[in-house]
């Protein structure tokens, strides 16, 4: 028999666990489209069918009268899209890249044919925007995981936008120093400023939930760069169902276990011992930094339920004092 308080804490998670799938929509893009035949006349009643690469989720369409289809609310990732009509050559385009927030309109001409034909087009890029007029920059898992952080701060990646600076400068008010030990200066570091913007005024989404620290405008839980698929600084002329500050919108998305199981495992140290002088200091200050963890994710049912879970762990040493 199950306590009540037990009841309520297993609805409570339920309910979360319901309330995160609707949320993680919030930062989905969409497709859309037209398919025609090759005088241009539009294919009506057409099937369409949209394949996310990594976990083989599909979702069917069937073009209207003027040969139109659309499927929004697309969990952000590679996908490749089929288009196929009665008497007509299967089409096929592979290796689109949908990111956050993103609104791809995919067309396709179809061929005339009696037999079974189909033709595939390797995409491999990122398709031209050409519904949405939001300017930002999208940091995709590559460059996340691939290019060098100091201290793996993902937030210094979002400087890759125009007019973007990290909220870390020495005369900050958010960032009075590392010396200082305040939340304040330590969250600071995780802020951002777009085109002069204070740094409290910009708003963070993590899979749809905000995730703002209105104090210095950093984040409310930092996730690692191993935990993130992909994130998007929206700076301006974005949708009205943001906005909820009078800055700029970063959009977190969380990554999430695929038909391939993958991980990583690491353990960056930081040592004095290891460091060269400075050619204004004959001595070293002590500096003893260590950054450890792993995260692995996979298929719990093929093309069915993933998992993914993650791990960082931040170890700092501080200075003796005399």
């Amino acid at each position: 028999m199950i306590k009540g308080s037990h009841r309520r804490r297993v609805a409570v998670l339920l309910f979360a666990t319901m309330l995160s799938g609707l949320v993680h929509a919030q930062t989905s893009g969409s497709f859309s489209g037209i398919v025609t035949d090759p005088s241009g006349a539009s294919i009506a009643g057409a099937s369409v069918t949209i394949t996310e690469t990594r976990t083989n989720s599909e979702r069917t369409l069937t073009t209207d009268s003027a040969g139109r289809f659309s499927a929004n609310v697309m969990q952000a990732g590679t996908f490749k899209i089929k288009a196929s009509a009665t008497g007509f050559r299967t089409a096929e385009k592979a290796g689109i890249l949908l990111e956050a927030q993103a609104s791809l309109e995919i067309n396709f001409t179809l061929s005339p044919s009696t037999a079974s034909e189909s033709i595939t087009v390797e995409a491999n890029t990122v398709a031209v925007e050409t519904t949405n007029a939001s300017l930002g920059q999208a940091v995709h898992s590559e460059q996340v995981t691939d290019l060098p952080l100091n201290g793996r701060n993902f937030v210094e990646l979002a400087t890759l936008a125009p007019g973007v600076s990290t909220g870390d400068q020495p005369l900050d008010f958010f960032s009075g120093g590392a010396s200082s030990g305040s939340e304040t200066s330590i969250r600071g570091s995780f802020s951002l400023s777009v085109a002069g913007s204070r740094e409290n005024r910009t708003d963070w989404l993590y899979d749809g939930v905000d995730d703002g620290e209105l104090t210095s405008g950093a984040l409310g839980v930092v996730p690692s760069i191993d935990a993130l698929q992909e994130f998007n600084v929206l700076t301006s002329n974005y949708s009205v169902e943001y906005g909820t500050r009078a800055g700029p919108t970063v959009l977190l998305n969380s990554r999430s276990g695929t038909n391939q199981f993958h991980g990583t495992l690491y353990d960056f140290l930081r040592n004095t011992s290891l460091n060269a002088s400075s050619y204004f200091s004959p001595v070293n200050p002590e500096y003893i930094q260590n950054q450890f963890g792993g995260s692995i994710g996979g298929p719990i049912r093929k093309d069915k339920a993933f998992f993914f879970f993650d791990y960082e762990g931040t170890r700092r040493a501080c200075p003796t004092h005399s």
